[in-house]
């Protein structure tokens, strides 16, 4: 008889190795209380089954067990157990105990049991199942599946593209090389699909772009618990699910889900797509701290434009998103946000919440959306929309435009030309510096336009504009409204309501619009640097100017109705000039004569009127307008009236007139809608008209002379208006000038007098003038 040596030796053939096997030639068995190699335990057996596909089944005990070559079967039984599969495609239960199974070489399906069991899958496409307990378990090389079942397991895919699920348990989760798909289940996990070989090749010159990516593309499920995720390179999916989670997506066109919990994600390069989900999450869009600050580049420093466009949505909770470079799409949705889009032309988008939204460099697109948001454009030609609440807009550097939205909004464009709106609420605006276009909007705003050429507008409400330093324009609005025109040629219009005009430094343009019936404004000149101030009515309709006696600079507006009812008033001072109606040099008079050159008349010269015959002009005045007046008071441009656009082939040759010059109209429409057969309409009310426009010319002089009454005379071949002191033109003429009508003319000096030197035709306001332009 052979001694026996304690291990239980198969054959070459297909065996059933368990309690009842007796094929050892020395004739060791299962579980039969005959272990022999010291340190083992009487049930501790040793089985070596050899080739052949083998069923073994070691029983009780610390059994040792190597099934070798063939497609084997192993029921390793209670005890801590060591099973080696070998080469084969083989099925190995780890069952009780702490055992460590290897399958080998080939696709093997191993289950580990209830206990802290050890798993190598080795080389193949193996299933791995570690049941209960804290399991370790490696898939090796092939592609994988491997479940870690209950407790705190520790599981690695190896190379090739695995499926590895954590379930219960705080789980270690290692992906390795290849595509994998991780489920973390419950439990606090660490995920890492990064992989251990060598990173892909880069592409030169690209910045780190990967020259396969799609050989390393991961699927991660964390499930709940406090989880730690890190993807490595390509495009990997991750849903955290519940937790507190750390993920890292790595290099690529990661998609992140963080879900619920406060999340830390970091999306790496490549163009990501993250969701926060539920929680306050802080989500970097590019590498996270320690990379470049989007401030200390600018966008000609991006190493790879257009390699990071990232979408983000903070979802749920008061989120912190860094876009990094390149032109990200961020959305904070519900919660108090602080955004940063970093450098290139970012959209963000603040959604519910009080949030914070920096645009950072180039062109960005923010939103607060609702709630009391702070808005920074930062360096390049923002776009800003406040939304909801009272937000706070920064347009920074560059060509920004800022809409406060409803509520009281504080706007600062910044350098550059910005266009600012105030929207509903009682808003702050300053412009800062550059040519900037500001409105308030409805409430009672605040505008200031800063340096620079600004026009400023305060719509409705009580409004309080403040032009600065430059040629601003002001325009009130309605409401009780200040205007200070600042330093520059500004031009101001108080619009309706009770307003308070002050120009300011140098020379300043006054423009009253009576469409309240009278405004009561109080206007003042000022008299500070280069001082020549002028005071427009020429629509404010029928008025009468009574001078201070002692400065003909200062004095009183009247404001009367068509039947010469007062219907309110204004006051004026420092007041140097108002430009009347009147002609153009170069304009033929006809003269009892022939025609003459206006500019050559002189008082006691006889005109030849329409209603009177021969007249005597009893006074002729002259105002000189330079280039740079026309140009910081535009609507006093002289108009060109084209020969024949006034019909009947009149004017017989093209005439030069000032805006508020009146021209005689006479056809049926006269009759049909005025029962007048001739009429006076501005210059200015007939630019619609065919052949009527305004012209720009390097600088222009208006002629005027005056007769005893309102008369009208021929000038280039069309009826036309002399001088007219009683409407607002009188107060228009220089100190002077008004010294010698007055001086001629003393009843005008009082009301009767003006009223008494009536218009000598029905004369018709802008909307009247359209009945008669040419369809």
């Amino acid at each position: 008889m052979v001694d026996r040596d304690g291990i239980v030796t198969g054959t070459d053939g297909a065996d059933l190795i368990d309690y009842d096997y007796t094929g050892d030639p020395e004739g060791d068995k299962i579980d039969h209380n005959d272990a022999l190699i010291p340190g083992d335990g009487p049930q501790d057996d040793r089985v070596v089954a050899g080739a052949g596909n083998d069923t073994i089944r070691s029983g009780l005990g610390n059994d040792t067990v190597d099934a070798g070559t063939g497609d084997d079967s192993v029921e390793a039984g209670s005890g801590d157990d060591s099973v080696l599969g070998g080469d084969g495609n083989d099925t190995i239960l780890g069952e009780a105990g702490d055992d460590t199974l290897d399958g080998g070489a080939g696709n093997d399906s191993i289950t580990g049991g209830l206990d802290d069991d050890s798993i190598l899958g080795g080389a193949g496409d193996d299933i791995l199942d570690g049941r209960g307990g804290l399991d370790t378990i490696d898939g090796g090389e092939g592609n994988d599946s491997i479940d870690g079942g209950d407790g705190n397991d520790s599981v690695s895919g190896g190379t090739g593209n695995d499926t590895l699920f954590g379930e219960l348990g705080n789980d270690t989760l290692t992906g390795g090389e290849g595509r994998d798909l991780v489920d973390g289940g419950d439990g606090d996990d660490l995920i890492d699909t990064s992989g251990t070989g060598s990173p892909d090749i880069a592409y030169p010159g690209l910045y780190g772009a990967d020259s396969d990516p799609n050989d390393d593309r991961d699927t991660v499920i964390a499930g709940t618990g406090n989880d730690t995720i890190r993807t490595g390179d390509d495009a990997d999916s991750i849903d955290a699910g519940q937790g507190n989670d750390v993920i890292d997506a790595g290099d690529d066109a990661d998609t992140v889900a963080a879900g619920i919990g406060d999340d830390l994600v970091i999306g790496g390069e490549g163009s990501d797509s993250i969701s926060g989900g539920d929680g306050n999450d802080t989500i970097h869009a590019d590498n996270g701290p320690g990379t470049t600050s989007p401030t200390e580049v600018t966008d000609d420093t991006d190493p790879v434009p257009q390699n990071g466009r990232d979408t983000v949505r903070g979802g749920e909770g008061n989120d912190v998103i860094y876009g990094g470079d390149d032109d990200d799409l961020l959305s904070g949705d519900n919660g108090n946000d602080w955004i940063d889009g970093g450098i290139d032309e970012d959209t963000i988008t603040g959604g519910e919440g009080n949030d914070t939204l920096l645009g950072g460099a180039g062109d960005d697109s923010l939103d607060g959306g609702n709630s009391s948001d702070s808005l920074d454009g930062g360096a390049g030609n923002d776009t800003l929309l406040g939304g909801e609440g009272n937000d706070t807009l920064l347009g920074g550097d560059g060509n920004d435009s800022l809409d406060g939205g409803s509520a009281s909004d504080t706007l600062d464009g910044g350098a550059g030309d910005d266009t600012l709106t105030g929207g509903e609420g009682d808003d702050s605006i300053l412009g800062g510096e550059g040519n900037d276009l500001a409105a308030g909007g409805t409430g009672q705003d605040t505008i200031r336009g800063g340096a620079g050429d600004d026009t400023i507008t305060g719509d409705d409400g009580d409004d309080r504009l403040y032009g600065d330093a430059g040629n601003d324009s002001l325009s009130g609005g309605q409401g009780q409204d200040l205007l200070e025109g600042g330093a520059g040629n500004d031009t101001l219009l108080g619009g309706d309501g009770v307003d308070t005009l002050s120009g300011g430094d140098d020379r300043d343009v006054f423009i009253v619009v009576n469409r309240d019936g009278g405004n009561h404004d109080v206007i003042d000149g000022n008299e500070g640097g280069d001082d020549f101030d002028t005071l427009d009515l020429t629509t404010a309709g029928p008025l009468r100017i009574a001078y201070d006696p002692t400065n003909p600079e200062n004095g009183t507006v009247t404001f009367l109705d068509d039947h010469g009812n007062v219907t309110g008033s204004l006051t004026f001072r420092n007041i140097e000039k108002v430009i009347p109606p009147c002609f153009t040099p170069g304009t033929l008079i006809a003269t009892p004569k022939g025609e003459r050159l206006v500019e050559e008349l002189r008082e006691g010269d006889k005109i030849l009127t329409r209603d009177n015959g021969i007249q005597e002009i009893r006074w002729i005045g002259r105002t000189d307008l330079t280039r740079a007046q026309l140009l910081a008071a535009p609507h006093l441009k002289p108009v060109l009236i084209r020969a024949g656009s006034l019909g009947n082939g009149l004017p017989e040759r093209d005439m030069l007139v000032s805006p508020n010059h009146r021209m005689l109209v006479a056809n049926e429409r006269t009759a049909l809608y005025f029962e007048e057969h001739e009429v006076l309409v501005a210059a200015k009310h007939l630019i619609d008209n065919r052949g009527v426009k305004p012209v720009e010319t390097l600088g222009t002089s208006y002629i005027h002379f005056m007769f005893d009454r309102h008369e009208v005379v021929l000038g280039n071949g069309a009826w036309t208006e002399s001088f007219q002191p009683g409407d607002q033109s009188l107060e228009g003429l220089g100190n002077a000038q008004r010294a010698e009508i007055l001086e001629l003319f003393p009843e005008l000096r009082c009301r009767e007098g003006l009223e008494g030197y009536g218009a000598a035709r029905k004369i018709l306001k802008k909307h009247e003038a359209a009945l008669l332009r040419h369809r």
